[in-house]
């Protein structure tokens, strides 16, 4: 798979299930201003919440109907039923919108990726193309907790000196964090090893 950002502004999502994966989706995708039609006979207690905070965000409770697939641009099957989500995921290629399957990740379109806000410009990704999202939760945990300082001061000072830096100070500066996070990682190593 080919990792790339959207501009998920005004596009419209359909989300079938009401469960953790379903929130957890609905809530990233109305973060980055997309529409979502969620529907499900039951669901969380975060939907709930999420549907007084989203306007975008329209729920229907009720099963799925094949009706609902119409002018969607990208559809989440997140059922606990891996038949339905098939059969959700067979009736969106057939129409080819592009779509998640929760239950089988070999039968996506797309998967999510875990990421991070470094700031208002930049967001590091992390992802496993779908074969592995607790993986990829990981690396963006152990990400955060041990290089993101590191990494948003080093685009800090890329960013104040761009205009005046020459083509080998970049190389120099990202060296210099090179050494700084690897002695950060051997001093961790050898403190574990002396507890």
């Amino acid at each position: 798979m080919l990792n790339v950002n959207l501009n998920l502004t005004s596009t419209m999502w359909l989300i079938v299930g009401g469960g953790s994966v379903a929130t957890r989706r609905a809530q990233k995708i109305l973060q980055e201003d997309g529409r979502v039609k969620l529907v499900s006979p039951d669901i969380s207690k975060g939907l709930a919440k999420l549907e007084i905070k989203y306007k975008e965000l329209e729920i229907i409770k009720r099963n799925f109907r094949a009706t609902d697939i119409k002018n969607q641009d990208f559809i989440l099957a997140c059922t606990n039923n891996i038949d339905l989500n098939k059969k959700i995921v067979t009736i969106a290629k057939s129409k080819k919108i592009l779509v998640s399957n929760a239950s089988d990740k070999n039968d996506n379109n797309f998967s999510f990726t875990s990421s991070i806000d470094l700031n208002k410009k930049v967001k590091i990704n992390f992802s496993t193309g779908g074969s592995n999202p607790s993986f990829s939760k990981l690396l963006r945990t152990l990400f955060e907790k041990n290089l993101k300082n590191e990494i948003l001061n080093l685009y800090k000072i890329l960013d104040k000196e761009k205009s005046s830096l020459k083509p080998k100070t970049g190389d120099r500066l990202i060296n210099e964090m090179e050494y700084t996070i690897n002695s950060k990682l051997n001093t961790r190593k050898s403190t574990k090893g002396n507890l």
